[in-house]
This record gives C-alpha cells, structure tokens and sequence, in this order.
C-alpha cells in the first residue's frame, strides 16, 4: 500500500493549521484535559479530501486516479469497520485519535487498547476544539479535516502492518513518515510520548 507524504497535502485547511500551531503551547497543559462533547461532522454526500490528496502526490493525471480511488478505499474501510455506528455524521475527534495511535505504534510499537483510544480522543477533542478554533470553522473545513485524518489513519494503519513483514528497511521507512506525522500534529517529539489507559503522557527523562 504506498504511503501518502507528509507535507505536501493541499487538502490541509485553515482548521488544521491552526491546529499544528497551537498544539505544541497547549499539550503540556492539557495533556490531562477531558472533553466529552464529540467533534462530529455532517457527513458530506461527496469526499473531498481524496481528490485532494491525490491531487497534492501527483501531478500524474493517471496517478492521481489511482491514489484518489485508493483514499477513497481508505475512507470506506474507515467507516466501515472502524466507525460502522456513525451514519449520518462523522467523528473528527475518534479519526484524530485513530490517526495519532497508528502513528505512534509505527514509532514505538504502542499496541493500542479501546479504553486507550478512548482517552486519547477525550484529550484530543479538548485541544481541537481550544488549540484550532472548531467551533468557528466552517462544515466544508470541518469535513476535509475529518477525512483527511481517517483517511491518513487508515493508510498508516495498513502501511505498518505490511511492513512489519517486509524486514527492517520497509519498516524504518514507515516509522519515519510517522516521526513526520506527529512531529507536524503535535509539535514534539513521538519518543517522548507515551500513550496508556490515561491517554497520551509525556515520558519521564
């Protein structure tokens, strides 16, 4: 499955910006925060974010097809059995704890738990919410936002699985392009993050 390069997406919006810049400042804080009004987003009757995506990889016409379809693919799978329960609307914070989970177990091989990942997201819907401004951003922001992160979770997701069987190159590779991930989200770096039944914590030096 190819993996999708960090920082070079267009499908990145005014929310998720504000979100890279306000995170770093925030998350020794509020790393104990808990907010429990979800992040949930209309579901739009048309994706967005993998036209995007492809859009920014390639300048390929007959790649972008193929990388669009795949992102697609990856939205489906993450409906589909990541999220089956959510039908009308999405839930931008439960992608981002997705995303931020699968990037942190291709780092430091953090085999994650349900009541983990449900920690994680409480945490994560607080600083969304505070760091990128959600309420303000608008239903289209909101949705690319959502997609992109369960799309991107997704695809690390099934990158890390695959080449956990390929050998150690495929597998460094993978954990840097995760580095990458987290480092832009969050602003510090994955090794000194921990993630356990509270959520995400800071390793002791």
């Amino acid at each position: 499955m190819p993996h999708s390069r960090p920082g070079r997406h267009s499908g990145r919006n005014r929310l998720e910006a504000a979100l890279q810049g306000a995170i770093p400042a925030m998350l020794l804080r509020t790393l104990s925060s808990d907010d429990s009004a979800a992040l949930q987003v209309e579901r739009a009757a048309t994706p967005t974010a993998p036209a995007l995506l492809a859009a920014a990889q390639s300048d390929d016409a007959a790649t972008r097809v193929e990388l669009q379809a795949l992102y697609t693919r990856c939205l489906q799978t993450y409906r589909d059995a990541v999220r089956p329960h959510d039908t009308d609307h999405d839930d931008a914070g439960a992608a981002l704890a997705l995303f931020v989970a699968a990037n942190l177990r291709a780092v430091n091989g953090t085999e994650v738990t349900a009541p983990m990942l449900d920690a994680l997201e409480r945490q994560l819907r607080g600083l969304t919410r505070r760091s990128a401004d959600w309420d303000a951003a608008s239903p289209e922001q909101r949705q690319v936002f959502f997609e992109r992160t369960a799309i991107l979770g997704v695809l690390m997701t099934g990158n890390h699985a695959k080449a956990s069987t390929q050998g150690a190159g495929p597998l460094a590779e993978v954990r840097r392009i995760a580095s990458r991930y987290l480092e832009q989200l969050l602003g510090l770096n994955p090794k000194l993050l921990t993630l356990g039944p509270a959520g995400l914590a800071m390793r002791s030096r």
